[in-house]
């Protein structure tokens, strides 16, 4: 493509297919599968980052999956208590 010449348009079909590399709060806690409270509260204690974008928080996905690693994982035993419970009923 010489430069003179402009790329297409994206159609609105092919809006749909781009995947954002930035994710605002609501999107980034709907990725993880967490509360908005939950990414608010990790960004502000600095164990997530973010940047800001105008007045919007963005969340990277290469950035949130790193942070979603970085969770402990749910030891059979942390279940512990549903057993117990489960036995009492």
């Amino acid at each position: 493509m010489d430069s003179l010449q402009q790329a297409a348009p994206l159609s609105p079909t092919d809006e749909s297919l781009v995947v954002p590399r930035g994710l605002r709060i609501v999107q980034a806690a709907r990725y993880a599968g967490a509360s908005t409270w939950f990414i608010r509260q990790a960004v502000w204690e600095g164990r997530l980052r973010a940047r800001r974008c105008g007045k919007f928080v963005i969340v990277l996905r290469d950035d949130l999956d790193e942070f979603l690693e970085t969770l402990p994982p749910v030891e059979p035993s942390s279940a512990e208590w549903l057993t117990r419970r489960r036995g009492a009923g």
